[in-house]
């Protein structure tokens, strides 16, 4: 496998760094169910994987209550972070702690660029101790527009005076993958997330891997060399 030389590794979380769909499955039905009286399947819940949370709620009201999906989101987070339930089954997927570790040591600068709050995205990375990371944003109760715009990538690539060419998206949605591509650089899709093979193949990503420590056989840090005068 050829070898793609970056210096910025942008990372989607849910369903990339760590399996939380159980928790925000449970937390998006108790929602669902304490305020309308209803509950949706673990298969339509998939349907919506790389929706922001807005539009989430949207697609499963009904037509006449869609202005609810605000209100909503805003509960779900009251349960979901405030109450403390973002952790109560979610797990790291499996090789992602050693391969930060080893993209670190490597040189290698890495984000978080998430659809979650930022407040919750630093309860989870706390929690698992993920130390690797230069910083830690999201495009929930933010100004940044959700993905696949690419306002978030931009912006981050921007901070840390990263060009195009040297940074690179990982995820694992259709919209991981389009905000990369609209941002103008290149894409790694992960197929054990939530989204399903065939979107992600759809997508076009620069590289489609099924396990995270592939991510050491197709990136190669790239260092600056001054010429000797």
């Amino acid at each position: 496998m050829e070898k793609i030389k970056k210096k910025l590794i942008i990372f989607d979380a849910d369903g990339t760094i760590w399996d939380s769909e159980k928790d925000v499955f449970l937390a998006f039905n108790h929602t669902l169910k304490n305020n309308e009286n209803k509950e949706i399947t673990k298969e339509e819940f998939q349907k919506l994987a790389g929706l922001d949370l807005e539009d989430m709620f949207e697609r499963v009201l009904p037509k006449d209550e869609e202005s609810l999906a605000k209100e909503y989101v805003k509960k779900y987070r009251e349960y979901y972070i405030d109450e403390g339930h973002y952790a109560d089954e979610t797990t790291l997927f499996e090789n992602v702690k050693e391969t930060l570790e080893q993209l670190k040591e490597q040189g290698f600068c890495m984000v978080i660029a998430s659809g979650k709050p930022k407040r919750i995205l630093d309860k989870m990375v706390n929690c698992f101790q993920l130390n690797e990371f230069e910083f830690v944003l999201g495009t929930g109760e933010s100004h940044f527009k959700p993905k696949p715009d690419p306002e978030i990538l931009n912006y981050v690539m921007s901070q840390l005076h990263v060009s195009k060419e040297e940074a690179v998206m990982v995820g694992d949605t259709k919209a991981d993958i389009m905000a990369g591509k609209n941002a103008g650089i290149d894409t790694i899709a992960l197929t054990y997330g939530y989204e399903k093979i065939d979107i992600l193949k759809n997508a076009n990503p620069t590289y489609l891997i099924d396990d995270f420590r592939i991510l050491e056989e197709i990136l190669e840090y790239k260092k600056d060399y001054k010429k000797l005068s």
